[in-house]
This record gives structure tokens, sequence and C-alpha cells, in this order.
């Protein structure tokens, strides 16, 4: 009886040599599929709202401001009146980084402003951090493409 409990104790010993750590799930963006009680990206002042719609409309709406903010106008000069609309297309990666994609910019805009699309990388540079996209189902930070529309208005 001895014997068998000191063979158990050796394998015991052994078998727990093994540093077994947490590791990092990567899941291929093709196996993620999105379902309504995921979490889409997010900024603090907009995170504890509780209705979707509404934490989606004030995230968009506190970005964009973030943007306006970030935009030096000072080195915006315009021959003629503008009021037009561009597409922001935005990457929030996991760790709540945002980066830009590219925009959709109407002939009048590029025309008046060329170097809008410099511009706006610089200003989306600036962007703190923010509370990136979740997979609920796995409880995965995930990055996430955004589209805002800008408007830009001159006098």
């Amino acid at each position: 009886m001895k014997i068998i409990n000191l063979f158990l104790l050796i394998f015991l010993i052994l078998g727990c040599k093994e540093n077994y750590t947490q590791k990092k799930i990567e899941i291929p963006p093709s196996v993620i599929k999105w379902n309504v009680n995921d979490e889409p990206p997010s900024i603090k002042l907009c995170d504890e709202i509780s209705s979707e719609s509404e934490r989606n409309i004030c995230f968009q709406e506190k970005l964009l401001r973030l943007i306006y903010d970030n935009i030096d106008f000072s080195e915006i000069t315009v021959e003629k009146k503008l009021n037009d609309t561009l597409i922001l297309s935005l990457l929030i990666d996991q760790y709540g980084k945002i980066s830009f994609l590219n925009t959709s910019i109407s002939f009048q805009i590029k025309s008046q402003i060329p170097l809008i699309d410099t511009i706006l990388k610089k200003a989306i540079s600036e962007l703190p951090i923010i509370l990136p996209a979740t997979k609920t189902n796995i409880g995965v930070q995930v990055s996430s493409r955004l589209e805002l529309p800008l408007i830009l208005t001159t006098n």
C-alpha cells in the first residue's frame, strides 16, 4: 500500500510541473457573428445609458464632437460656401484605439479643401482611447468598423 501511495505522490508531483497560464483567445474575424446582446464601442459618458439606441446616438454624437474639436479650422480657407456631408470610415481596435480608414468625399469638398484627408487623419489620431466593442457570448473585446457622417458648413 505504501508503494501505491508513493507512486501516486510522485505522479502528482511530476504531473503538476506543467505551468498553466491563461492564454489570450484569438478568434478569426470570419468566425465572429454579431447578435443583439453584443456591446458596440462606447464612451464612458454614454456607457451608462440603458437604451441601446440612445447609447449609440450618444456615442456617435460625442465622437463627432471630439473629431470636430480636434480639427484645426485655422488652417482651412475656402473660396465658396460649403454645405456638404462626407462619410468617415473608422476602425476601433480591440484596445479602443481609433484609426482613420478612409472617407467618401464629394468633389466640391475636395476641390475647396484639398488636404481634407490629412486634416481628418490628424484630428482622428488625437482622439482618446474609448471602450471597444465586446462579443458578450465569449467575453472578448473585438475590433469594429464605424461610418460617421461629418457635415462641413462654411459661412
